[in-house]
């Protein structure tokens, strides 16, 4: 009990500072992990569990503000920070009768313009989810509609992968490292080649099939087996990326959404299920059982609570883990970092005692990604006990 009373508390707290950072005056960034519809979205879960009037109005007239301004405001495409994430959202309220957010009158536009950049990012090869090609295609995915986008993106995927014939592996080269300029094969669920398993996983549900995706996902599948490290020697199954002129330069990966071993975990499960490919989800749930086990800062690098690289991302992740397989395993983690969510608000000048862990020091930071939107969500639905729908915009179900 006492555990609900504080994260009743924290959630609380975490809706009172949405509030007044709303109604102080700041240069807007609309976009659903980084700005504006991410708190947005985490208001609406916490207006409809406070039940306070003042608390919905005041949510209602944030809405219809953000509405009057977005698609003046906005320039960027990507699923982290601009129109495919913002579009994508308002079908998902859409869809769970929690708001009826029209752009009809503009929704052409809307999509002409994000496929022109996704174009743009197909010719840079591009793929990148959060911010590049694959974001649109989970927006027309989500939308049900424009299924020729959908097969464009499957033909660049196709086009663009580097393919071992002999043993039937396909990989995508990225850059893995901005600043050095390093390229290689980024693993991860944010930026990397499990993002792509998750997204054709996603089109194979959606009812959409053809040899080429049934190619590509036994390829990268396969390249992730290939990847796998021994777990009691190297600490982690495997690393986050490999390096193109370095390949044997690896380290062991984070325990975090981000990037490392939930990523491939939870492609694996969702491929597994998508093709009926019972080997591929018991590997998943290896991997993800194994990560379950880590606990302390050295196993996990975990010091912050965001949903990014933080325990409450790792806690999303391990409850969606329990609602798939009723695991205890998973059900213990879950609550391991809750507990951790709640130790690290730590900041007296912090938000709700949060700051956000950044190469150059720590932050106060209101976003869904790595912020409070984010925390407080995770923290509410586990207070409320619901089945955490919302985790599809982190491609978790």
């Amino acid at each position: 009990m006492e555990l609900y009373n504080n994260i009743r508390k924290k959630v609380d707290s975490i809706a009172e500072c949405i509030f007044a950072w709303i109604q102080d005056s700041h240069e807007q960034s609309y976009g659903l992990y980084s700005g504006e519809f991410g708190r947005l979205l985490f208001l609406l879960y916490y207006s409809n569990y406070s039940k306070n009037n003042d608390t919905v109005l005041k949510t209602e007239n944030y809405a219809e503000k953000l509405m009057s301004q977005f698609v003046e405001g906005e320039k960027l495409h990507t699923f982290c920070s601009g129109l495919s994430g913002i579009l994508y959202s308002f079908e998902f309220l859409r869809e769970n009768r929690m708001m009826d957010l029209d752009v009809s009158e503009v929704q052409t536009f809307l999509d002409n313009y994000i496929v022109s950049k996704m174009r743009m990012d197909t010719r840079n090869r591009f793929y990148d989810f959060m911010h590049g090609a694959l974001g649109v295609g989970l927006y027309f995915i989500k939308r049900k509609t424009n299924p020729e986008y959908i097969w464009e993106l499957i033909y660049f995927l196709y086009n663009s992968a580097e393919k071992d014939v002999n043993r039937n592996i396909f990989k995508w080269e990225s850059i893995v490292d901005y600043e050095k300029r390093l390229s290689g094969y980024n693993l991860a669920l944010s930026h990397g080649i499990s993002s792509i398993i998750i997204f054709l996983s996603r089109v194979v549900k959606s009812g959409m099939f053809n040899d080429k995706i049934g190619e590509m996902l036994t390829g990268a599948v396969n390249y992730i087996f290939s990847q796998q490290k021994n777990f009691s020697e190297f600490g982690s199954c495997f690393p986050s990326y490999l390096l193109i002129n370095n390949p044997e330069t690896v380290l062991k990966s984070r325990l975090a959404w981000c990037y490392g071993d939930l990523g491939p975990g939870v492609a694996l499960w969702q491929a597994g299920k998508a093709m009926r490919q019972t080997d591929w989800k018991e590997k998943g749930l290896e991997i993800l059982l194994l990560s379950a086990q880590r606990r302390t800062f050295d196993e996990t690098f975990t010091n912050d609570a965001g949903i990014c690289h933080g325990s409450a991302g790792i806690a999303m992740v391990f409850r969606r883990m329990f609602f798939e397989t009723k695991r205890d395993e998973f059900n213990d983690a879950t609550g391991y970092w809750i507990n951790s969510s709640l130790s690290f608000a730590r900041f007296e000048d912090g938000l709700a005692g949060y700051k956000t862990r950044e190469k150059d020091g720590w932050k106060c930071d209101y976003s869904l990604l790595t912020g409070i939107a984010g925390i407080g969500l995770v923290l509410l639905s586990y207070l409320v006990k619901d089945e955490q729908d919302w985790d599809e915009f982190f491609l978790l179900s």
